[in-house]
């Protein structure tokens, strides 16, 4: 039965009642408008954070279909355009073979066209595999958000209306019903079955009478977009200049490693808040309850994220591809990586992107071990189980450290303990295969590494990363990767800039275009150079080694984890130095209770993981020449 079936007997048990129960009556009325005033309030509150949520959910769902619309035109544009070229290109071949040159037109122009034509239409048929499996990709993931919005975000929507107005009413109807009982016993029979109806209020029989008497909120049939007019996803040819379907592959495994990472994250994350605000008075309350919203609201982001990717990579496991080789990878990469610390930060706007970071693309093999590196700076360790190294002493890199940013390492001598990992350069082995997949911090690392390798730049030079892959047009253009590095040569004085840029890149020397590459971070400020109006400078502000936690103390939560930290670049011949005094590279590291005034992680704590966290950099470069071994 209905809430409002249940009232309908307790006025009529009243009603039954008659004069005698006048007080009664007055009792029931004054218990009636406490439950409508309560039930008014919630439900406003609850409507307005309803409305808000599904309002969020809608529009991320439109500008999904708004994807599907914008690649389903570039697909229609581009195919148009090739039937334009074909028929022309049909139509010169013609009139080449019937002799038909007209007035204006000879055998060589008309051979000229022909070839014009052709390779435009070849041109054409190249974009037209991209475009289409870029247009795929969009219906797919079009097709996955709408079903996850039907069968997910819109039940949540009508119950989170609800909230808890049936729990409320509940108890106002049995009270309702339990003073009847034992105020009159001549009534008892009567309300004896209010009250066993009242106790079967539930929030989903009310909702299921009300979706049988308005069919207009019943859930519509399944939607599913159709590829009209489109062949299935399909591998493009060699040398193609399009997206490769393996690093796309690539690309959505990662997205799904991290949407599950951040998803478990917050999950645990929401545990601990829940638990703290139960601890906490009702005036502290507000700050957790917060909190636990934003939590809620990254992981219910994830799980959109989630099951577009997952769509994806459905249809690049129809077109033949090892999908489940790149999902491995980044599993496993994320199963290694366990939460460690809550930040605010963490709560900020979690960014649902159809572009995942190219630095967090895993590989399908992991870590292998040992390798060989070289010490870029000293370190004295602080604990037991930490190695003192000095610069320019090369080491044997044997497994993982303990905690994020730590190796495990033996110098000649034959000790083992625990380095700092971005202290180290790798020594002739891949990257790969050495430091794993590259993290948010890679690019910081690969031009420390450079420049610890004594790159001399001169006056006038600097680096640049390449953004894309590049395919020289011409013998005097460069040909590179997405991310290489590449040192730009001086421009001679008075020289224009045109957009063509003249580098150098694994020895060769060629032009190539300035739109392609990024400045990497204080490389112009090196050589002295202002580019496009702002000075490039690297920063070199330390990082805190603890962040700020939340309200939640550090014996309930799991300890932060390092920062991101990348050495500064060496200066020339500064590789091999001797490291200065420890107290000069740690910055007075405690060991007697003196010095900075960041103490040692207590590790006794419980915590998921060992707190380690790296020193912070070194606050100078050694100036002497190295001695070269």
């Amino acid at each position: 039965r209905t809430m409002a079936a249940v009232w309908k007997g307790v006025i009529e048990g009243t009603a039954h009642a008659g004069q005698v129960r006048v007080t009664a009556s007055e009792s029931y009325r004054a218990l009636a408008t406490e439950a409508a005033r309560t039930a008014r309030l919630s439900k406003e509150r609850m409507l307005k954070k309803g409305m808000e949520r599904l309002q969020k959910a809608q529009a991320e769902l439109l500008e999904s279909v708004k994807e599907l619309d914008k690649a389903k035109k570039q697909f229609t544009h581009l195919q148009r355009s090739s039937e334009v070229a074909k028929d022309k290109a049909a139509d010169v071949e013609a009139r080449l073979r019937k002799s038909d040159r007209r007035i204006f037109h000879t055998k060589a122009s008309l051979q000229k066209l022909s070839a014009k034509f052709s390779a435009r239409l070849a041109e054409h048929s190249r974009q037209l595999a991209g475009v289409q499996n870029e247009y795929s990709f969009a219906l797919v993931s079009a097709t996955a958000h709408l079903e996850h919005y039907q069968r997910v975000e819109l039940p949540a929507a009508m119950q989170a209306l609800d909230g808890d107005l049936y729990e409320r009413l509940r108890e106002h109807l049995s009270a309702t019903s339990r003073t009847e009982v034992e105020t009159c016993r001549a009534t008892w029979d009567w309300f004896q079955g209010v009250a066993e109806a009242s106790t079967r209020v539930c929030q989903e029989q009310d909702l299921l009478l009300f979706l049988q008497d308005h069919p207009a909120f019943s859930l519509a049939p399944e939607q599913r977009f159709q590829l009209t007019g489109v062949e299935e996803v399909r591998l493009l040819p060699p040398g193609d200049d399009g997206a490769s379907l393996e690093k796309e592959a690539r690309r959505w495994a990662t997205r799904v490693a991290r949407d599950q990472k951040n998803k478990a994250h917050s999950e645990e994350v929401l545990q601990l808040l829940e638990a703290r605000r139960q601890q906490l008075p009702e005036g502290e309350a507000a700050t957790v309850e917060r909190q636990m919203e934003e939590a809620r609201e990254i992981i219910r982001k994830a799980e959109v994220s989630r099951v577009k990717a997952e769509a994806r990579l459905a249809l690049l496991r129809a077109a033949g591809l090892d999908v489940d080789a790149w999902l491995a990878g980044a599993m496993v990469g994320t199963g290694e990586e366990t939460p460690t610390g809550l930040d605010p930060a963490e709560f900020d706007d979690y960014e649902d992107s159809d572009e995942p970071d190219g630095d967090d693309e895993p590989g399908p093999a992991a870590r292998t071990y040992p390798y060989t590196c070289r010490v870029i700076f000293g370190y004295q360790g602080c604990q037991a189980d930490e190695l003192s190294i000095t610069q320019g002493e090369e080491l044997e890199v044997i497994e993982d450290g303990d905690a994020e940013e730590w190796v495990k390492a033996r110098n000649k001598a034959g000790r083992v303990g625990y380095v700092p990992e971005k202290y180290l350069l790798s020594l002739g082995c891949d990257s790969g295969a050495g430091l794993g997949p590259l993290g948010p911090s890679a690019l910081h690392r690969q031009l420390s590494s450079i420049m610890a390798a004594e790159l001399v730049l001169e006056p006038g030079a600097w680096l640049v990363r390449a953004l894309y892959d590049y395919e020289g047009q011409s013998p005097e253009e460069l040909s590179f990767p997405e991310g290489a590095i590449i040192r730009v040569l001086p421009r001679a004085a008075g020289e224009v800039d045109d957009g063509f840029w003249t580098g150098d890149f694994d020895g060769r020397v060629g032009v190539f275009p300035s739109l392609v590459v990024e400045e990497l971070t204080g490389a112009r400020e090196a050589a002295g150079q202002v580019s496009g109006g702002r000075v490039v400078v690297w920063e070199k502000t330390p990082f805190p080694l603890f962040p700020s936690l939340l309200v939640v103390s550090s014996q309930e939560l799991p300890s932060p984890s390092p920062p991101p930290f990348s050495p500064p670049g060496l200066a020339t011949g500064a590789l091999l130095t001797p490291s200065p005094a420890p107290e000069t590279l740690l910055g007075g590291c405690r060991q007697d209770g003196t010095g900075s005034g960041q103490s040692s992680p207590d590790l006794t704590a419980t915590r998921l993981r060992p707190l380690r966290a790296p020193p912070p950099p070194p606050s100078r470069v050694p100036e002497s020449d190295p001695e070269r071994h």
